[in-house]
């Protein structure tokens, strides 16, 4: 089996300026995107059009297509994450799992259970910070302990802002990296237990008229005013 390097994908739902996946292709192994439809978050939905499972299919596709284009592909299970990589490390030599640390108390549960099986097996679970600025211990008093009232906090953590260097991690410069592999099956919606919601996703573009006149019309929900980025961000 050929060695290789496996990016997860949770919330960070994108190729490029990604930090795990950054690494994960600078790591020299070809990566094995993929994205776990995790039925342990997914079971406990009680709508069955629920917006945000639509949202983030739609996403998925589109990654799935990106990959395509370049040779690869992205594989994608529907079960527990535990289980999804326990099937993974019997079809692959893995050498590690990257992935960007995600802060939920499920969250911190799963990745624990995921990396105890992946150390059994040899493999190293490497987790990033991407999807914040500051990490829980990054901002403290200075007696080194939580800020408990956000006005001091607010001073300190824009006072760190300011003697921090933001990086970037051009990941989508390295596509090259990703593992040559024939296209993934893609399940239909309602293979996950769904149907497509109605609710409209707004594209991830911002028009010039917008920028020009957002402090008019960002307080009028009768016009499209604002950005609408927000399920993006």
């Amino acid at each position: 089996m050929e060695k290789i390097n496996v990016f997860w994908f949770r919330r960070d739902l994108r190729l490029y300026d990604n930090h795990a996946l950054f690494q994960a292709l600078k790591s020299g192994y070809p990566v094995l995107p993929v994205f776990i439809f995790d039925k342990e978050i997914l079971d406990k939905l009680n709508s069955k059009t629920d917006a945000r499972v639509s949202f983030i299919y739609a996403e998925i596709q589109k990654m799935k297509t990106e990959l395509e284009r370049n040779g690869s592909s992205l594989k994608i299970f529907h079960t527990k994450p535990s289980d999804a990589f326990r099937e993974l490390t019997e079809k692959y030599e893995i050498q590690a799992v990257f992935a960007n640390k995600d802060y939920e108390p499920y969250a911190r549960q799963r990745d624990g259970e995921v990396g105890e099986l992946l150390k059994a097996k040899g493999i190293a679970l490497n987790l990033y910070k991407d999807q914040v600025i500051f990490e829980e211990d990054e901002v403290l008093k200075d007696d080194g302990t939580p800020y408990t009232v956000f006005t001091p906090y607010s001073k300190k953590w824009k006072q760190v802002l300011n003697e921090t260097e933001i990086q970037s991690f051009p990941s989508e410069k390295l596509t090259e990296k990703f593992l040559k592999t024939k296209p993934f099956s893609f399940p239909d919606l309602k293979d996950l237990g769904f149907d497509e919601s109605s609710i409209e996703i707004p594209p991830l573009e911002i028009s010039e008229e917008i920028i020009r006149n957002y402090a008019e019309t960002r307080d009028l929900p009768a016009i499209k005013g604002t950005t609408r980025l927000g399920v993006h961000l």
